[in-house]
């Protein structure tokens, strides 16, 4: 006699489904024993700070790191004019509803800066110290922008533009599903409202950092901090190399 497949699955004993999985990374995490990027160290390993910007908005009319560049211990000072592809384009927000979208981003500002906080130099040096201190030492004479501080005023037309396009409107996604007007027509209740919601921080456990490294086959390996792994292409298209000589390893 047959049996019948339903009968199988509902006698059969699952081993995940149904039952709570512990994480395999659960222990270590609450007892602190985890390694993230910024506990690993190598032997003779340089230090990289990043020198950002104190405006939100505004012209970079020269930068001078001759101050930096004299200290002992500093190995490396590096502003946009240093980057072989300085500006590339990368891919945010890919979902299945919408789709993706393409934005220019900058390693380093080069003419302007758009946000506080933006990168403008990067020094690399022996200890972290030094990399600090250097840091202090670069000179940079910026002309402050009006900037633009509100997303309905930054989609005016007349709204100063934080890129060198003609709008502040990266993209413009129309999401039609169903019938609206039949939904509102049928529904006891509408309501419409404007709300507004605070900067979100994602309150993760690892600090921002990481460590590189060039093996003896020229391949880089980044052991960092990301959710996106497959940026290693952006990493190879900054870099002017193939994609296959980037390796990015999230711990």
């Amino acid at each position: 006699m047959k049996k019948d497949p339903k009968d199988q699955l509902s006698n059969y004993e699952y081993q995940f489904i149904g039952k709570p999985v512990p994480r395999h990374d659960a222990w270590d995490k609450v007892f602190g024993r985890t390694k993230y990027a910024d506990d690993f160290d190598m032997p003779g390993m340089l230090f990289g700070k990043v020198l950002r910007s104190s405006y939100p908005a505004a012209k970079i009319l020269s930068i001078d790191t001759s101050g930096a560049e004299k200290m002992p211990g500093v190995a490396a000072v590096l502003t946009a004019k240093d980057v072989p592809n300085n500006e590339t384009v990368t891919r945010f927000g890919q979902t299945h509803q919408v789709g993706g979208f393409e934005g220019l981003y900058r390693v380093l500002a080069d003419k302007k800066v758009r946000f506080m906080g933006e990168a403008v130099a990067l020094v690399a040096a022996e200890t972290e110290e030094i990399a600090e201190e250097a840091l202090a030492r670069i000179k940079v004479e910026y002309e402050q922008l009006p900037g633009v501080f509100d997303p309905l005023e930054a989609m005016k037309p007349d709204a100063y533009q934080v890129g060198e396009g003609d709008s502040n409107i990266i993209c413009n996604y129309q999401v039609r599903k169903g019938d609206v007007k039949e939904g509102f027509s049928r529904s006891h209740v509408v309501v419409e409202n404007t709300y507004r919601v605070p900067f979100v921080e994602h309150a993760f456990l690892e600090p921002e950092s990481g460590i590189a490294w060039i093996d003896d086959s020229e391949i880089i390996t980044i052991r960092v901090s990301t959710q996106v792994i497959e940026h290693f292409r952006d990493v190879a298209d900054v870099l002017g190399i193939p994609h296959n000589k980037v390796r990015v390893i999230a711990p």
